[in-house]
């Protein structure tokens, strides 16, 4: 587990802000941020730093989300940012 932290943009404002998910790997993470975040944030498609699990305060605990389940938790994430595949 690592803590992934990934730069988003407030869509209305156009504020930069930080999201940080405990995750399995960087893909589970960054999903998991736009399920929660992806109506009023734009988020960045790559982390910008990798912590230790639990390093910052204030994160998307992740870690029950298995490797397994990170196909749907794309599919899901995509539906939220509009892409279709």
């Amino acid at each position: 587990m690592k803590q992934f932290e990934f730069e988003m943009i407030n869509k209305q404002t156009k504020r930069v802000e930080h999201a940080r998910a405990t995750a399995i790997n960087e893909a589970i993470a960054r999903a998991q941020i736009v399920i929660f975040y992806g109506l009023q944030f734009d988020v960045l498609g790559f982390c910008s730093d990798v912590n230790p699990a639990h390093y910052v305060i204030g994160e998307l605990d992740c870690k029950s989300s298995p490797v397994t389940d990170t196909a749907w938790l794309i599919s899901e994430a995509n539906k939220i940012e509009g892409v279709s595949i």
